[in-house]
């Protein structure tokens, strides 16, 4: 009985740990997001000016294209997000378990 509870315990203190490390990752992988999706915008913004300047008449394409680089971008802001908070938590989560293995 006693060991069920310790187990319940240890289960609870892994979830716990995990819950924390994720919140965490989440709140500092929030800058490199910005940054990667102000980075793709930039490029994609780029690109139209680029073609633009190649095409004639360069305005409805500029728009367009403008509006197609803002909106592919948006599209892959959750998957920026999840590939730069996966590593961010799993190094905290393992970091903070290794600490929690040695103490015992």
């Amino acid at each position: 009985m006693d060991k069920n509870i310790y187990m319940d315990q240890q289960k609870r203190k892994d979830l716990n740990l995990r819950l924390g490390n994720l919140i965490l990752a989440i709140s500092l992988a929030t800058v490199p997001t910005a940054i990667t999706y102000g980075t793709l915008s930039i490029h994609g913004l780029n690109i139209c000016r680029d073609l633009s300047s190649k095409v004639s008449p360069s305005n409805k394409i500029k728009e367009q294209c403008d509006r197609s680089a803002w909106d592919t971008t948006k599209s892959y802001i959750i998957l920026i997000g999840f590939f730069i908070t996966l590593p961010t938590w799993m190094w905290f989560y393992l970091s903070m378990k290794k600490k929690e293995i040695n103490k015992e």
